[in-house]
């Protein structure tokens, strides 16, 4: 009997410490309503990729897992002609383990800082998130990968098609930028609601608690497949666990390429878009500094992520980013969102994963003749690098000059 006083009390105390724990400095500052420094999310996602290169042996992308989905869903009725035919199932190919493990880790990382819950979406919001979906789709098919294959991974890969698509890509953020200026002009709307604000950490949070009960559902999810993987020996749960650690790294720093991308210049968000862009910074200094490592001691093939590159990158880019902006996130923008509960989010998901096996499967086979070029390979390892740091130390100069000219001119 007193034995199981004891026991009681300890119980009782172990309870109070946990939730002591919850209400603690460390656990509020890692899931409180300011999240995560872009920065520190920029050299964690350079670091992941550098990960991902040695246990999955590829570096973290989407849109194959996109295009894995499609295929399945076209093969399901009868169209498999169409979008192609899938290489292997959802859940044994690398790049949709880690589309699905983001999704996850976002809806983790939500829950746990009560950033959880149902948000819907008006008629033109749908029509948006549809018409975006099909036009990252096509952008991507063009570009060969999206904020991550073609831009992001590319370059910290490097292969040339990386920077085609950034040049891209700040054509299409200016345009999504005057697009969405003119939406609210046009809908008498003087300030941009929060479900256009991508990646806005203004939004009411929710403070009701009946929502972390769901944690239960993708912890038992990410269980369930890591038993799975373990047991027919796949690789596949490294692409698991790397979406889930992207996932909750892209939600606790609201880290979304469109924002960036979009208000770069100007607009509501500017000063965020241009913390988000040193975070893409480091970002690629940090991965591509390890991959180059990898690449040079032979411990990766070169022709890992090297895509072919014209000027439909630039094409492709500038499409993809204004299609994100209609959507209200990129390509791991829309995944985390989902994780958050945006309906909008999922019509875009929903969107692009139904149209990009069509344009995979008619407009990227017809640029597959266009070269792929390995950086170092052209130029050489040393010059390739001294070039690169060059090109990051510009970047950098030009994110804190537009920085000081933002906030002079709102002082």
């Amino acid at each position: 009997m007193a034995s199981h006083i004891v026991n009681s009390k300890t119980d009782t105390k172990d309870i109070n410490s946990f939730k002591k724990y919850l209400e603690s400095n460390y656990f509020r500052k890692v899931f409180g309503p300011e999240g995560w420094p872009v920065v520190v999310a920029g050299i964690l996602i350079g670091l992941i990729n550098i990960v991902s290169y040695v246990w999955v042996k590829k570096p973290f992308t989407i849109y194959t897992g996109f295009l894995n989905w499609g295929q399945h869903i076209y093969s399901l009725v009868g169209l498999g002609d169409l979008a192609g035919t899938p290489k292997a199932p959802p859940l044994l190919e690398p790049t949709s383990a880690g589309d699905i493990g983001l999704i996850l880790g976002a809806m983790i990382a939500a829950i746990l800082s009560k950033e959880f819950r149902l948000r819907g979406v008006d008629r033109l919001g749908a029509v948006e998130s549809i018409i975006g979906g099909v036009l990252m789709a096509l952008g991507v098919s063009m570009a060969f990968g999206c904020n991550w294959g073609g831009f992001l991974s590319a370059i910290t890969s490097w292969s040339l098609h990386g920077y085609a698509f950034l040049l891209g890509a700040l054509v299409g953020g200016y345009l999504g930028q005057r697009y969405v200026l003119w939406r609210a002009e046009k809908t008498f709307r003087l300030e941009l609601k929060a479900d256009l604000l991508i990646g806005s950490v203004n939004e009411k949070k929710h403070e009701a608690n009946q929502y972390n009960v769901l944690l239960v559902i993708p912890l038992i999810i990410i269980a369930l497949a890591s038993i799975y993987y373990a047991y027919i020996g796949s690789h596949m749960i490294g692409g698991l666990l790397i979406g889930v650690t992207v996932g909750m790294i892209l939600q606790r720093a609201r880290f979304c390429f469109a924002t960036a991308f979009r208000d770069l210049l100007r607009g509501p968000e500017a000063l965020r878009a241009i913390n988000i862009h040193k975070g893409i910074a480091v970002a690629m200094l940090t991965g591509a500094t390890g991959v180059y490592a990898l690449k040079y001691m032979g411990l990766a093939d070169i022709s890992i992520n090297v895509s072919p590159v014209y000027i439909t990158n630039v094409i492709g880019g500038a499409i993809f980013i204004f299609g994100a902006t209609m959507v209200g996130g990129c390509a791991s923008g829309i995944l985390w969102r989902v994780g958050e509960g945006h309906l909008k989010a999922l019509i875009g998901l929903i969107s692009t994963v139904l149209a990009y096996p069509i344009f995979a499967n008619t407009v990227s086979k017809s640029l597959t003749k266009y070269p792929r070029i390995f950086i170092p390979g052209v130029i050489g390892w040393i010059a390739a690098y001294a070039i690169f740091i060059i090109f990051i130390a510009t970047y950098l100069i030009f994110l804190f000059y537009q920085e000081y000219r933002l906030k002079r001119g709102r002082a």
